[in-house]
């Protein structure tokens, strides 16, 4: 009565090689960036055991001498679509913790030394869901600009 036969057994060995070349063929591609074949590291090992993503929202602002927020007038040369200091919400989904506050820590850096206004720009980045282990839940980038 197990005994599977006829085009039923043909869909299942189907559904069993897709299946199981789903699992194998997608972190390859997305561990090696296929065709490049250059490694990237990401948080999970195979596709039927990756982890949640982490999840963070990112604040670009400027503060006066006065420790007044105020609003990056122009952000859009730097980052397309972003309304300072509003939240942009993000996923780590194939870089480490590492490589986001490195990104952000240059992007912010960039904004103050071509602005040249003798503002702060900060970026706060706030880890919103699934924290990484041991980052603090908020971490703040600071970089002040010469007149």
């Amino acid at each position: 009565m197990t005994d599977i036969r006829g085009w039923r057994r043909h869909v299942a060995t189907a559904f069993i090689v897709a299946w199981l070349s789903i699992q194998i063929v997608t972190p390859l591609v997305q561990k090696f960036e296929l065709p490049a074949f250059r490694y990237r590291w990401a948080r999970f090992g195979w596709a039927m055991y990756s982890r949640l993503v982490p999840r963070y929202e990112v604040r670009l602002f400027r503060v006066s001498g006065a420790g007044q927020t105020e609003p990056i007038p122009t952000i859009d040369r730097y980052v397309r679509g972003y309304r300072s200091p509003e939240p942009m919400t993000r996923l780590a989904l194939y870089v480490s913790e590492d490589e986001v506050h490195g990104r952000f820590s240059r992007l912010i850096s960039y904004v103050a030394r071509e602005q040249r206004d003798g503002y702060t720009y900060v970026a706060s980045i706030r880890w919103t869901e699934y924290p990484p282990a041991g980052v603090p839940t908020v971490v703040e980038f600071r970089a002040t600009s010469t007149r």
